[in-house]
């Protein structure tokens, strides 16, 4: 989110980038472990939480599984505005898309991956995140890159199988204007499925369509565009 949050600041808003507990370090094999059996729950935990340390709410700008805390946060009244940039699928919403079946199938292909922490693969990144950028651009990304909770991606795309149900959001309560992004020809959460996501939200909620970005639109090409759009919506919701 490096290259948006100077972009924001630029423009004169105060932003803010927490980590989500123990991504901090996530090189260090004592952080992975740390990983192990961590829910998406205790993410909105830590956000919460810095949230309260401030002294008005926030606009809260989240990218793919921060984009479903970002929805979870505004359920208890916490934001002032949500940004949804090619915001994870929730609870209820299916896929739409063959490639997206296909993620899945090789999430299925892992094991008992949801007891375990899981470590990005190249070719899987490539494919379904960086699909936008150049070889040497991508080997770039990748190599920041750490590992996450299998339990993570178990809630995120396996949600029917969930029985704690969450990434369930109580649209009712999301009262504030949400912009919701999407990438044209991102292939892990297309628009033809964001669209079901906006569906469940409320008149407030406007659809941006990002066309010719992927996964992730803040690292690609002309990433300022979108930012600049994001910007503008922002400040018209600030007035």
């Amino acid at each position: 989110m490096e290259s948006f949050h100077q972009y924001f600041e630029e423009k004169g808003f105060r932003c803010y980038s927490p980590s989500y507990r123990y991504h901090e370090k996530l090189e260090s094999q004592q952080s992975q472990k740390l990983l192990k059996g961590v829910s998406i729950n205790d993410y909105v935990v830590d956000i919460t939480k810095f949230i309260r340390t401030l002294s008005h709410k926030p606009i809260l700008v989240g990218h793919s599984l921060g984009g479903v805390i970002a929805q979870k946060v505004a359920t208890m009244g916490l934001a002032d505005a949500i940004v949804l940039l090619n915001g994870s699928v929730n609870w209820g919403i299916l896929p739409t898309t063959k490639q997206e079946r296909e993620l899945g199938k090789m999430f299925m292909a892992a094991g008992n991956f949801w007891e375990d922490v899981l470590l990005p693969d190249f070719k899987t990144i490539a494919k379904f995140g960086l699909n936008k950028l150049n070889k040497e651009d991508q080997h770039q990304v990748f190599n920041r890159l750490g590992p996450e909770s299998g339990r993570v991606f178990f809630e995120l795309f396996f949600w029917i199988f969930d029985d704690n149900k969450t990434t369930k959001i109580d649209y009712k309560k999301i009262d504030c204007p949400v912009l919701m992004v999407s990438g044209t020809d991102d292939l892990a959460i297309p628009p033809s499925t964001a669209r079901f996501v906006a569906k469940q939200q409320s008149t407030k909620t406007t659809f941006y369509t990002a066309e010719g970005y992927g996964h992730y639109l803040m690292l690609e090409p002309g990433w300022d565009r979108v930012a600049e759009f994001c910007s503008n919506w922002m400040f018209q919701q600030l007035r």
